[in-house]
């Protein structure tokens, strides 16, 4: 019975696993029974049934198994949309490092291209971001701010360096006009640069004393004595003759020696420069000057000047000031007692540069002639807001200490000075710059000056014109108060047309010991104008205006001169590489004009020649 119970077990546990398999197939049949020996029992299965069975079971497992991939094939595309879950396998214990990225912009979202091999549309993002910026005001617009030309030393080409340059000009007009300019530029084997200039100018003019003939010699030499510092030194020699023929009979016998006028300037300048700023905060340039000048009846005037600009950079834009100069000038009329003036002058300040404007606070303490005196050194700048305006203000006092050769520029004609004296210029004042755009530039300014020693330019009284010509004598006066109004307009289109215009207007308020302001010109106006017409032609013009000074007549009267326009113009033809055409003429207008009085310029004066330039 044992047994017995045990194979019933083995045969449910074996019809319960065959079974489910069956039951999708076909509906449940009941067991045959066999009869043996009148007993009811289950049929024993046989060898070959055993094998049908087994074949059945085989090929069930298999059919069940496709068709659960089956199952599983459609619940994938069926349920695409939904969130598979996925069995993360659990690796390493340390937890891995997450960077976050955040960013402001919308990112737009695209579905996969396949899936299943099944084609996806892509679908865009259509929603819209708005953004808002806030630019302040000031940052719509920008001013451009040229920043301040520093002149440098020319420095040629490392690759190619050429022994020399130059050029030859000269030309030929009408009054027996003669132009001859000769230049050289050199570059030696340790790499110093030389220049040399010779130049010379004669004329004669419809009067016999009408005359003027100019020699100039002039050196300027680079030499460098280490890597980044060089000495610029200047030589010059100039000589100039001309006879006074204010009033002189055009039919005088006299001998020319009473009426001629020679002078004789020699000088030498030299200045230490450093190229290599970049790294130091305080900044020096000392120039020393030696001059000689001789004029009329021996006449002789020596100076020395030394001026030292120094400063030192701290932060947050703050600069201190030290600059010195000093002059020493002694002049020896013949015959009479020699003046020496002496000027010590240090100009301390403070400048601070910072978004409300630049301050610069200092003053000026001097010794002139061993007196001490201490004059205010301030200014301010001012650029105003969201406009191109700069608004400079300012009080300072500028020391001149006056030299022959000075004042025969001012006026050729003037006889030789007793004495000389200092200028004091003492000046506060107020300047409009305005940038109209990259190309147009304009300003203007007030100042209220007073005078110390002003030179002015009278006739001088009680002499024999017919003898000796008519001369000027110097006059300091002690004290005067004008009101200056200066005005400038410069244009420049690329580097084809550059003009400059500036005018200066003064009025004299008051005057201590002279009557009038003698010599001075009330108004002044000068235009000039450049123009690269093309490659090979360019043009030069100036229109100069002026309206006349008030000075005295032969018989003493005041009166005032005639205004005055000068036009000249300059025009350069390139003809070949080396060869080269100019043309000058002077007084366009053709009328003659006295700058001053009783010395009548020439009429229309027209020069041209050639020039001939080189290089190796």
């Amino acid at each position: 019975m044992k047994h017995i119970f045990k194979y019933i077990i083995v045969w449910f546990c074996i019809f319960g696993i065959i079974n489910p398999i069956d039951a999708q197939k076909k509906p449940k049949s009941k067991a045959k029974k066999v009869l043996v020996t009148g007993k009811s029992k289950k049929a024993k299965p046989s060898k070959k049934s055993k094998t049908k069975r087994a074949n059945t079971r085989k090929k069930s497992n298999t059919t069940k198994l496709a068709q659960m991939q089956t199952l599983a094939i459609d619940n994938s595309r069926k349920d695409i949309s939904e969130t598979p879950v996925v069995k993360t396998i659990k690796g390493d214990s340390i937890a891995e490092k997450v960077v976050t990225i955040l960013s402001q912009f919308k990112p737009q979202l695209k579905n996969v291209a396949k899936i299943g091999f099944i084609n996806a549309s892509i679908q865009g993002d259509t929603g819209s971001i708005k953004l808002d910026y806030s630019v302040p005001s000031q940052n719509l617009s920008f001013q451009y701010k040229p920043i301040s030309l520093v002149p440098r030393a020319y420095k040629a080409d490392s690759l190619w360096k050429p022994n020399y340059t130059g050029f030859v000009q000269g030309g030929f007009g009408n009054y027996l006009h003669r132009y001859l300019n000769a230049d050289l530029n050199a570059i030696d084997a340790l790499g110093n640069t030389h220049t040399l200039n010779i130049n010379n100018e004669a004329l004669n003019g419809l009067h016999h004393l009408q005359k003027m003939n100019d020699i100039g010699i002039n050196y300027i030499g680079d030499i460098n004595i280490s890597t980044n510092n060089h000495i610029v030194t200047n030589l010059f020699y100039k000589q100039t003759e001309q006879y006074r023929y204010g009033l002189v009979p055009d039919a005088s016998n006299y001998s020319l020696s009473n009426y001629k006028q020679n002078y004789y300037h020699t000088g030498i300048a030299v200045s230490l420069l450093n190229d290599d700023l970049s790294n130091s905060f305080v900044y020096y340039k000392p120039v020393v000057k030696m001059e000689h000048f001789e004029g009329l009846q021996g006449a002789t005037n020596n100076w020395i000047d030394f001026y030292t600009p120094l400063y030192i950079m701290f932060q947050n834009d703050v600069k201190f000031n030290l600059n010195i100069s000093y002059s020493y000038n002694k002049y020896n009329p013949k015959y009479l007692v020699s003046t020496t003036n002496t000027l010590l002058k240090f100009d301390p300040s403070l400048e601070l540069d910072k978004a409300y404007g630049n301050f610069k606070i200092g003053v000026s303490p001097t010794f002139e002639n061993s007196k001490f005196n201490l004059y205010p050194n301030i200014e301010f700048k001012k650029k105003l807001t969201d406009t191109n305006y700069l608004v400079i203000a300012g009080w300072n006092t500028q020391l001149i200490n006056n030299q022959y050769s000075t004042l025969v520029l001012s006026n050729p004609w003037i006889e030789m000075p007793k004495t000389i004296a200092m200028t004091t210029h003492d000046k506060k004042y107020i300047n409009i710059q305005i940038n109209d755009s990259k190309r147009l530039v304009y300003g203007v300014g007030l100042s209220l000056n007073n005078y110390t020693n002003l030179p002015l330019f009278n006739r001088l009284v009680k002499q024999n014109t017919f003898l000796n010509g008519l001369m000027y004598t110097t006059l300091f006066e002690p004290s005067a108060s004008t009101l200056e109004l200066e005005g400038n307009l410069r244009y420049q289109f690329s580097d084809k047309l550059l003009v400059a215009n500036s005018l200066k207007y003064i009025q004299f308020n008051s005057l201590e010991k002279n009557a009038n302001p003698w010599g001075i010109l009330p108004l002044e106006f000068e235009s000039k104008l450049n123009w690269t017409a093309s490659k090979k032609i360019s043009l030069q013009g100036e229109v100069l205006y002026w309206s006349g000074a008030t000075m005295q007549n032969e018989k003493l009267a005041v009166v005032n001169m005639s205004n005055t326009m000068v036009i000249n113009a300059k025009a350069n033809y390139k003809i070949s590489e080396n060869w080269g055409a100019w043309l000058k003429v002077d007084n366009l207008l053709d009328k003659p004009y006295e700058r001053w009085s009783d010395y009548p310029s020439l009429g229309v004066q027209i020069i041209t020649g050639v020039v001939y330039s080189f290089r190796k």
